[in-house]
């Protein structure tokens, strides 16, 4: 190999859009409005082997270091009858009254980061206080690509300009999406969080803990 087709070997390796799969992003687009959840596991499989995320793993085991080989397990038959204001009371209520399982999101032999990654999302409704409407859900886009700078959510956050057209969704969507970012560079690391230790905690805890206190106080507009 000469030393220029090593010097194009390693460009393309640190491409961050090397590995992508193109067809599933291609397909990930084309399902997301109408099926957003098709849209979403298709952006999972696209970006899965890409150099991209390979850095984001990277990048969040290192955060979460402390957590090295801590898997997790959600029962919540235990954590509902947790009070409804603390973090797993309301992660539990959250996921019931969506008609979730849990188990459905963890892949069986998944590592201790993928665990906790899988999980993410719904945690992150619960500490940013943003519900499961589109303006929330782009708001806890906002919030987790600041916190993995992933292709997942700079796919979702692409379809903002198109959603900015609804005239109802205009101002509530560009506040949402302004909390979001404004709490996740104040925010310490989420994934950081060990949240199987603090289900008990009451909420403004968990939130004071992370940083984000102040953006839930009667000042702040919304608690």
């Amino acid at each position: 190999m000469t030393g220029h087709t090593e010097q194009a070997h390693r460009n393309i390796s640190w491409c961050p859009f090397s590995g992508i799969n193109w067809h599933e992003l291609r397909l990930a687009y084309k399902t997301f409005i109408n099926d957003a959840g098709a849209g979403i596991r298709h952006i999972l499989v696209a970006q899965r082997h890409s150099t991209w995320q390979h850095w984001v793993d990277r990048r969040l085991a290192q955060q979460a270091s402390a957590l090295t080989g801590r898997n997790i397990t959600i029962d919540l038959e235990l954590l509902v009858k947790l009070p409804p204001n603390t973090l797993g009371g309301a992660y539990a209520r959250h996921l019931i009254q969506a008609g979730l399982d849990p188990a459905a999101f963890i892949t069986p032999g998944a590592g201790w980061l993928d665990q906790r990654t899988a999980i993410g999302h719904d945690i992150f409704h619960i500490i940013t206080g943003f519900d499961a409407t589109p303006v929330g859900e782009f708001g806890v886009a906002a919030f987790t690509l600041v916190q993995y700078r992933d292709l997942l959510n700079v796919f979702v956050l692409s379809f903002v300009p198109i959603s900015l057209t609804n005239p109802r969704w205009t101002m509530p969507l560009l506040r949402s999406l302004h909390r979001g970012f404004r709490m996740a560079w104040c925010s310490q690391p989420v994934v950081a969080y060990a949240v199987e230790d603090n289900w008990a905690k009451p909420l403004p805890l968990v939130r004071q803990e992370l940083g984000i206190g102040n953006f839930f106080t009667p000042q702040a507009g919304l608690n």
